[in-house]
């Protein structure tokens, strides 16, 4: 029998006479209890969800069977029923000092008058239902908050992350707080060619639907292959693979995406010329190692995004790629033949990029080359 009383559910443990005696000081109290034998049951769902659990302190544990305060401490050390409250109660000292020492909520002894011990134990149930309702409060309040993150995250992460980057507190938490991590990411920057000779010929009310249409194409792309858009600026896209969560295909998740906004802007840009007179066109540069992934800005305004090398060397082979062109550094090279994934590539002359030491080795795939998946990289000495 479950407790009815302001829907309370009160656990009474012990053997017939001890919990026989428990259960006649609830006796005209309007406070039902239900008996549970000795067991380690008691941390299973027969306990949890309980306002209040009985235990008697001087109740043995026999035949392998938990009891008493050894039940008690076991309450307590679960966390599944660390929150529930348990009085103990006996008639010894030392039981009531070890039932202190083990985290039990209170010791009554069992000469306390009866009307004590029901002021007591109701001021408890009073605790345990407030305690219940601040905790509901508080998982409606992660819930709503989940549900934020998740509508913010939509904007920039494929959906079908969504759902995982929320459970992973661990991953989440450097985007809602001022933290920041290394990661290993490969970062993909898409640049259109001939935008500002768009801008010049179309008028503004023209131009931004243009604009609209160009950055849904890319980002649907990019939810595709599971990317992370970290920023829109003008006509360029940045996308990074592998941050905020970990994807050991990054790289090839990356080139698959890049084949294919090249390949679908190469027919919306037809469209575009036949119905506007314009030509432009789509360079897309890849690069990847380690990059910091965390909050940058203000107090005021802050934008999760990844910075780094490797970003500064991936924006820089996006402007240097020609209409129809995806170059592509050395590391991305490495990772796909690791993967054993590849794509005809061309070698390139290694560039110097300014303000940085040493040169940059790159690889271009151009829109119309083949680029099939499982296919041989081209050997060095062919390009």
């Amino acid at each position: 029998m479950c407790a009815v009383d302001e829907n309370y559910r009160v656990v009474v443990v012990g053997d017939d006479d001890s919990a026989g005696f428990l259960k006649q000081r609830l006796a005209g109290s309007g406070i039902h209890a239900e008996r549970l034998g000795c067991g380690g049951r008691l941390l299973s769902d027969d306990c949890l969800g309980a306002d209040l659990v009985i235990i008697d302190a001087a109740q043995g544990d026999s035949g392998g069977r938990v009891c008493g305060l050894a039940l008690g401490r076991k309450l307590k050390a679960c966390p599944q029923t660390v929150s529930i409250p348990v009085i103990a109660v006996g008639n010894s000292t030392e039981h009531r000092l070890r039932s202190f020492e083990i985290g039990i909520d209170d010791y009554i002894s069992s000469e306390t008058p009866a009307s004590e011990f029901l002021l007591r134990l109701k001021g408890i149930l009073r605790v345990s239902a407030a305690r219940r309702a601040a905790s509901t409060l508080e998982l409606r309040a992660q819930e709503e908050r989940c549900k934020e993150l998740g509508e913010a995250f939509r904007r920039y992460v494929a959906p079908t992350l969504v759902d995982e980057i929320i459970s992973r507190s661990r991953m989440c938490d450097p985007v809602a707080a001022n933290r920041s991590t290394r990661v290993t990411s490969t970062v993909l920057f898409a640049d259109m060619r001939g935008f500002t000779r768009m801008s010049e010929q179309l008028p503004p009310d023209d131009v931004v639907p243009l604009l609209n249409e160009y950055f849904r194409l890319l980002t649907e792309i990019v939810f595709q292959y599971q990317g992370t858009v970290f920023n829109m600026a003008g006509d360029c896209l940045m996308v990074g693979f592998g941050v905020p969560t970990r994807q050991d295909d990054a790289t090839v998740r990356a080139i698959h995406a890049a084949r294919k906004m090249l390949e679908r802007f190469a027919d919306l840009a037809s469209q575009w010329k036949e119905k506007f007179g314009i030509e432009v066109g789509l360079g897309i540069g890849i690069n990847r190692g380690e990059v910091i992934a965390g909050n940058v800005g203000s107090l005021e305004y802050m934008n999760y995004t990844v910075i780094g090398d490797v970003v500064n060397v991936a924006a820089r082979l996006s402007q240097r790629a020609r209409a129809g062109e995806m170059l592509f550094s050395r590391q991305v090279k490495n990772a796909l033949e690791a993967t054993g994934e590849s794509c005809q590539a061309v070698l390139m002359e290694p560039i110097s990029l300014h303000g940085r030491t040493g040169s940059v080795d790159i690889f271009c795939v151009p829109v119309h080359g083949r680029l099939e998946t499982s296919q041989c990289l081209a050997e060095e000495s062919s390009g």
